[in-house]
């Protein structure tokens, strides 16, 4: 069960609060606060270090901060179980300077990579989508 620890009607989807977060010596953030609108389009740009993938990181609970709350849609991020993450994670959809993809892994694999983990279909099924995908894109 979510727990809703926001109102769900507000515009913002995301809710950051006096967040703090550091790797080792190096503090990243300090004091942190944000409100992205709901439908709205957000871009977070930046210097080489400042702490954009580190941001979507925590956002999407990969890391979790010193000190702090992430609200996602009224939700207290820190409160999901397991199947709660992964179901609040497919909601997300994420690019990467250059359209990074995982790069120990070939083209067909990360295509295949989130029908494998978020869907029942076959390894034939899959492998139909994908090659129908490559082939769309060239």
């Amino acid at each position: 069960m979510l727990c809703r620890a926001m109102d769900s009607a507000s515009d913002n989807l995301i809710e950051i609060h006096d967040l703090d977060f550091s790797r080792g010596q190096r503090q990243i953030f300090k004091g942190l606060n944000i409100g992205i609108k709901r439908g709205q389009v957000t871009a977070i740009m930046g210097p080489s270090g400042t702490g954009k993938t580190t941001l979507l990181r925590l956002i999407t609970r990969q890391l979790n901060p010193d000190r702090g709350r992430i609200f996602v849609d009224g939700t207290d991020i820190a409160t999901l179980n397991q199947t709660e993450l992964y179901r609040l994670r497919r909601r997300f959809g994420m690019l990467f300077q250059n359209g990074a993809l995982l790069t120990d892994i070939s083209v067909f694999e990360n295509v295949a990579f989130p029908l494998r983990e978020h869907t029942q279909l076959s390894n034939r099924l899959i492998r139909h989508v994908v090659l129908t995908k490559l082939h769309a894109v060239g």
